[in-house]
């Protein structure tokens, strides 16, 4: 199969299933406009505007909801599925650093004294230690 990339309109040519050669039309670009109220709106909006940064395409998706209500997404959507569309060569900046307290280690610690205590006794536990973490986190982390 070839193809002529980077043109509006190209070729492919291949072999079908009767040994014959099948050459089709192939279409490089698009409207995204065409493909407003269906489900894959917000990647093609994502694709189409990958130099925006990750407000400016929320931004853009909820604009567009206020027709089509289909098309918002969360902040987090986004981050996790815009990088299908950037260059490889582009970092985008990290989200929140885990361990951002520095208290894991003596939270773990303090739920290995107890282990008999339910999540949510440890998470109260941790609270009046003065480590603020969530039930789910405790439930993920605990070893008893």
């Amino acid at each position: 199969m070839t193809a002529e990339p980077r043109k509006d309109k190209g070729t492919m040519t291949f072999t079908d299933g009767h040994n014959r050669e099948v050459t089709r039309r192939i279409n490089f670009t698009l409207d995204i406009r065409d493909f407003r109220g269906m489900a894959g709106f917000p990647w093609l909006v994502i694709a189409a505007n990958s130099h925006l940064s990750l407000g400016d395409l929320w931004r853009l998706l909820q604009i567009e909801a206020r027709e089509n209500p289909e098309c918002e997404r969360p902040r987090s959507w986004i981050q996790r599925h815009r990088w299908m569309f950037q260059p490889p060569d582009k970092v985008n900046p990290p989200g929140a650093p885990s361990n951002r307290d520095g208290l894991d280690n003596r939270a773990v610690a303090i739920m290995l004294e107890n282990p008999k205590l339910s999540a949510a006794r440890l998470q109260f536990l941790l609270k009046d230690e003065g480590i603020k973490r969530s039930r789910e986190w405790v439930r993920k982390r605990r070893r008893g």
